[in-house]
């Protein structure tokens, strides 16, 4: 797979499909917009590719800081895994705010990208003031001889399957929930760094990850984790929240290996999966009685993955 940066200049030489849409989270909505992209690439003999903005629209559109659900490696990663063939990356600037639709389709996406057919979902809007809808794409595309599929809303429970559900299920603790809208759990990857290591001092040493402030907060509280080091799967028990038994600053994620025996951490990239909510974030009387609470979840813990199948 390769990953192209481009703007609205970019001159590319190969034809290809184009699926279009902020894909935060790449959920089971985003999913069928990715399958159909790769499926008609083969039909008109071309490549693959996703057009996607390195920042979220809604920053420059409501000016706001849009909480993610999926860092851009994870992106890449998930979009490789699906036989994406191109990663078109494109930095969303007011230029690209205010062309019309007409200039989007004709002069960028089929004038500079080449494209051969494009794939978006039911409620894709584009150019000035999302002016452009599915109907105005639609006749663009006929225009311009160029192949449309518009897909249907992917429902869970009789609910449109939605990024904002799965950052309201996410923020609330419901992981099972998120993961099901997600097709796998929410992930947190992010570098381990060292911490004040409290945690080694009671007997339970814990990897302490930086947390990326664009993304989304998961419940301050005790998680049921699966965690990957170095292409490795562990269970873990983690921690998130602000530790107001010591009175910290900062959103802390840290994160108890069970069964891990490998070198130390420090540096490393890895991948903390949401698997289960265990219990809400709390102040407690000192390190004993800290201790005292962590023991007994790591206890709970062990005793749900001994019990239910949890992947990883």
């Amino acid at each position: 797979m390769e990953v192209i940066q481009v703007d609205l200049d970019s001159e590319i030489s190969q034809e290809a499909t184009i699926a279009l849409g902020n894909f935060d989270g790449l959920h089971s909505g985003h999913k069928a917009l990715i399958e159909e992209v790769v499926e008609m690439a083969k039909k008109l003999n071309c490549r693959s590719s996703v057009l996607m903005f390195k920042t979220h629209t809604k920053n420059t559109t409501d000016g706001i800081s849009q909480e993610l659900l999926t860092s851009r490696s994870q992106k890449h990663d998930i979009l490789r895994e699906m036989g994406i063939d191109i990663i078109y990356e494109i930095e969303f600037t007011k230029r690209i705010m205010r062309m019309s639709p007409e200039a989007f389709v004709t002069d960028f996406l089929v004038g500079h990208l080449k494209a051969k057919g494009v794939v978006v979902g039911y409620d894709y809007r584009f150019g000035f003031k999302a002016s452009g809808d599915v109907n105005t794409l639609d006749g663009l595309c006929k225009a311009n001889n160029i192949a449309l599929s518009v897909k249907k809303a992917v429902t869970y429970d009789d609910e449109a399957i939605s990024s904002t559900r799965i950052r309201s299920a996410v923020k609330e603790g419901d992981v099972k929930l998120a993961r099901a809208l997600l097709t796998r759990p929410f992930t947190i990857r992010g570098k381990v760094v060292p911490g004040k290591q409290l945690g080694r001092t009671i007997g339970i040493p814990t990897a302490n990850i930086l947390y990326n402030a664009n993304y989304v907060v998961p419940k301050y509280g005790v998680y049921l984790t699966g965690v990957t080091v170095d292409g490795k799967h562990y269970y873990g028990a983690t921690n998130i929240g602000t530790n107001p038994t010591f009175d910290e600053q900062g959103i802390k994620v840290e994160t108890y290996l069970y069964d891990y025996e490998g070198d130390s951490l420090y540096g490393k990239i890895i991948d903390v999966a949401l698997l289960d909510f265990i219990r809400p974030e709390e102040a407690f009387d000192g390190v004993e009685a800290l201790k005292a609470r962590m023991d007994k979840d790591l206890s709970i813990i062990r005793e749900r993955i001994a019990r239910e199948e949890f992947t990883k």
